[in-house]
């Protein structure tokens, strides 16, 4: 299994997969019937008897894709239609493999060379002949009865890990990981925009660091494109969801940007950096009701 799975939900997954009997314990998973991850119907063969096997594969793909939206952060981080695509991709790429260990002799040539040219494309991009012509029509020579799901989701797994390693998002910062402040080193890796600045806020000195909630002020800051490696650190840092939540806003760039956001109760009794920049805080006042 690749190693580099550093994110712990996806090791959860990754030795959930491994484990005796893994087939049997989610035979009974719902398909997930979401238009984009539709990929069952890649599995489904003429052949007498393999309708059963096919159907294996399609509830465990079910199952994966399941587990990645709802026990990692991707879905909620990346494109929904471009994570599904390059899963898919995963699949398709797997099949082909496939094909090449066990039918190799009745690949056409042209038809090979053009399928390893574009799955070893590490996109969710596939050209109009590609669709037209997918590895998975001929999966049914390489599908056994004794054959189980467990090779294909830890490629798929494996391509999910990818994208959390080689993916980015921006973000805005506003308080201890700013240049100058005690945070900072954590965005080593990151590679800084430019400052921005968040409407409709409020900014709150907590002590050694700021919180903002939803208020009438602005709220300025800087903004960094950062891969998505970071952000268990992050979320550490933050304590997401209990003290800070993170959340995708729009900045006064037009640009939207994620942010950790605080909660109301957590600023009572704190006081409100008036100018809504940390660089700023010993310039307050006292937060009050009627603030």
């Amino acid at each position: 299994m690749n190693q580099s799975l550093h994110y712990l939900p996806l090791v959860d997954i990754a030795d959930h997969i491994a484990e005796p009997h893994f087939s049997t314990r989610i035979a009974g998973t719902p398909l997930w019937d979401e238009a984009q991850v539709r990929i069952t119907l890649d599995w489904q063969t003429s052949g007498e008897g393999q309708l059963a096997i096919a159907s294996q594969y399609g509830v465990a793909l079910s199952w994966l894709f399941q587990e990645l939206k709802t026990q990692t952060f991707l879905t909620e981080l990346l494109d929904p239609d471009y994570f599904y695509r390059y899963l898919v991709k995963a699949v398709w790429r797997y099949q082909f493999d496939c094909l090449q260990d066990g039918n190799s002799d009745e690949i056409a040539e042209g038809d090979r060379l053009q399928w390893e040219h574009e799955l070893n494309l590490d996109s969710p991009t596939f050209s109009d002949s590609l669709r037209e012509n997918l590895p998975s029509r001929g999966i049914s020579g390489t599908v056994q009865a004794e054959d189980t799901p467990t090779g294909l989701l830890q490629a798929v797994l494996a391509a999910a890990d990818r994208l959390f390693m080689t993916e980015f998002v921006d973000l805005f910062v506003y308080g201890s990981l700013m240049r100058g402040e005690i945070n900072h080193d954590l965005l080593d890796n990151a590679e800084y925009i430019g400052d921005d600045a968040i409407a409709d806020a409020e900014l709150f000195n907590l002590g050694f660091y700021p919180m903002f909630v939803p208020g009438t002020g602005t709220l300025y800051g800087e903004c960094y494109h950062i891969p998505l490696q970071i952000i268990p650190n992050l979320d550490r840092l933050e304590d997401h969801p209990h003290f800070y939540q993170r959340r995708w806003i729009s900045c006064l760039s037009g640009q939207i940007r994620l942010v950790y956001q605080g909660f109301t109760s957590h600023i009572k009794g704190c006081p409100k950096i008036v100018s809504g920049s940390w660089r700023d805080r010993h310039s307050i006042h006292h937060y009050s009701p009627s603030d």
